[in-house]
């Protein structure tokens, strides 16, 4: 009989694509906001009882950066505090998809046993949030990645780069802030693998290239053949200064590396191949 995942934040470019790489292997339910809150105690008692799953994967997060400083509660319900409503009702596999901003970005890339310190909000919110899946589910796995790419999704900086650069206009784009990009694909399958062997615990998941968002803007223009004179560099104080909403602590050198050495190589060049092979 197929193993049953839940898998929560439906709508969210990683679990449409976690939704789909699953589903030939285990049987998957994946549900949006509208029918599944976390925050919500009776809903997910509901939920886990109607479906009774095997694995929780928790992909529903508050992730608006500036959002989580003017909205903290909000930033530490959902990120933190809904955990302890599945902790009550289930006792199977939970797996919580976390941040590198749970780190400072003073001198990154960090490994799993590197010591946490996040700078705003949502790093610190994600961070209570781990440590309430440790405390609470002896069967876990905590994920860590950086900058998502490649899926569906109104904040997709891939698709932002190219259909900014397809009509001519000049795009803004840090450059000090540096992370090593993993697309939704690369960061689906390892979750696959992981629920498939014995790996509990933290793990971190980043490509093989550490990179400023600029830099990466620039790979993402190069690999689909497009004009990267538009791309501007800029710092993340002077975007702070040029946006309302961008001022938000961020922890500029991050990026992660794993100490798991059963991880594979994930190429960032290869990643934006394969996925300028599938649009077209």
């Amino acid at each position: 009989m197929m193993k049953k995942i839940l898998i929560t934040g439906g709508d969210g470019q990683l679990s449409k694509q976690l939704f789909l790489e699953l589903s030939n292997n285990f049987e998957v339910i994946s549900l949006s906001k509208n029918d599944l809150n976390i925050t919500d105690k009776k809903n997910v008692k509901n939920i886990l009882s109607i479906y009774n799953p095997e694995v929780v994967i928790n992909s529903a997060a508050y992730t608006n950066v500036d959002g989580c400083e003017t909205n903290s509660k909000l930033a530490y319900d959902v990120n933190a505090n809904a955990i302890n409503n599945f902790s009550d009702f289930f006792n199977g596999l939970f797996i919580q998809i976390s941040t590198d901003y749970v780190f400072d970005g003073e001198n990154g890339p960090y490994n799993e046993s590197s010591k946490t310190n996040p700078l705003g909000i949502y790093g610190k919110s994600k961070l209570q949030g781990e440590k309430i899946v440790s405390d609470n589910f002896k069967n876990h796995l905590i994920v860590r990645t950086n900058v998502l790419f490649g899926g569906k999704s109104k904040a997709n900086f891939l698709d932002w780069v190219i259909k900014s650069l397809l009509l001519n206009k000049e795009i803004n784009v840090v450059d000090d802030q540096y992370n090593n990009p993993v697309s939704v694909y690369d960061l689906s399958k390892i979750i696959h693998n992981l629920i498939s062997t014995e790996n509990r615990g933290i793990t971190h998941v980043g490509s093989d290239t550490l990179c400023s968002r600029f830099e990466f803007a620039n790979m993402i223009a190069n690999c689909w053949n497009l004009n990267n004179n538009y791309i501007k560099p800029i710092s993340t104080e002077d975007l702070s200064r040029k946006i309302k909403n961008y001022s938000a602590p961020r922890p500029l050198k991050s990026g992660l590396i794993s100490l798991n050495r059963y991880l594979p190589t994930l190429s960032l060049k290869n990643s934006l191949k394969n996925i300028k092979n599938q649009k077209n």
